[in-house]
């Protein structure tokens, strides 16, 4: 069984190519520990808390706590590479 499904949506930030990840697990806590190893969360607490995380690489991610769907932009030169790079790494934290 996949562990997430992935479509490219209209981009969020400019100059990047974005994707919206939908797993088969919400979004807690556990997992933004292991998304952490990626960058420094930021957690806004709105009626629906949503994190942000700008990676190290430059990749962004963000989504809603408790959803199951993330959504991530990789830079524009290197995307193919970071989009490949990013869903081994959820491959093995999910």
């Amino acid at each position: 069984m996949d562990k997430f499904k992935v479509q490219k949506v209209d981009n969020c930030f400019k100059n990047s190519q974005s994707y919206e990840y939908k797993l088969n697990v919400e979004v807690n806590e556990e997992l933004l520990k292991k998304l952490q190893n990626l960058g420094e969360i930021e957690i806004k607490n709105f009626r629906r808390p949503i994190f942000m995380i700008n990676c190290e690489n430059k990749n962004k991610i963000k989504g809603v706590i408790n959803s199951k769907i993330i959504r991530v932009s990789f830079p524009d030169d290197i995307w193919e590479e970071r989009k490949e790079s990013f869903e081994k790494f959820l491959n093995e934290v999910l």
